[in-house]
């Protein structure tokens, strides 16, 4: 009854996705260079013309604000922190940027629940639906390689949490069957190839066609 009195651009959940935002996630345990590979990789889009979002990671932030996070953190909040996350995916679609770049996903901050709180099964089934309903294009995972860096946020000498973090991800993804891209091990120390690949894999995902004037730009990635 109620299908048939809704305008018709509402009538086709895949419809209106058709449109939607082309959203990458980055996501690893910390210390990997996830938020220095966002701004990297949105730098070389905008340049390109693209409108480009970046949010870098959420528990940061809450982190300023006095919330407990990492090995303090509670229940309360990483739930806050998994809300806050979520908002800004849909913000960055709702204000229909041709890309986004998510600084974690909303499997990092299960994980980071998880390892804390132990596992939550009604988070779970919040977030598989969500990542159903509002999918991510591409999962790009980063390896764990390089040494932790003190920035007054991380736990750099306990490097046991940073591979405990990693090793929890993996297990998630193979168990909730999350499709995701590992990428290689760096073979340069800034780490180039990997921004390059994934701005390649995205202007194919999302059908680029290049100006005259921007062609040798691209060429040179």
């Amino acid at each position: 009854m109620y299908q048939a009195i809704l305008p018709v651009a509402f009538t086709d959940f895949n419809e209106i996705m058709e449109n939607r935002t082309y959203k990458i996630a980055l996501i690893s345990t910390h210390g990997t260079g996830k938020t220095t590979l966002c701004f990297e990789v949105a730098a070389m889009l905008k340049k390109l013309g693209l409108k480009v979002k970046v949010f870098s990671e959420i528990a940061t932030q809450a982190f300023e604000q006095g919330i407990p996070i990492n090995e303090k953190t509670t229940l309360p909040a990483q739930m806050f922190i998994m809300m806050q996350h979520i908002s800004e995916e849909l913000r960055a679609d709702i204000r229909k940027y041709q890309v986004v770049i998510c600084d974690r996903s909303v499997f990092d901050n299960l994980v980071y629940m998880e390892r804390r709180c132990g596992r939550q099964e009604f988070v779970r089934r919040f977030i598989k639906d969500y990542a159903e309903k509002f999918p991510y294009d591409v999962i790009y995972k980063l390896p764990l390689v390089g040494e932790l860096v003190d920035d007054g946020i991380r736990e750099v000498e306990n490097q046991q949490f940073q591979k405990d973090i990693y090793d929890m991800l993996n297990e998630v993804l193979a168990e909730m069957n999350v499709p995701h891209v590992t990428l290689d091990k760096p073979t340069s120390e800034m780490r180039r190839e990997w921004a390059e690949r994934i701005v390649k894999e995205t202007l194919d995902g999302i059908g680029w066609e290049a100006p005259a004037k921007q062609l040798a730009l691209f060429k040179s990635f």
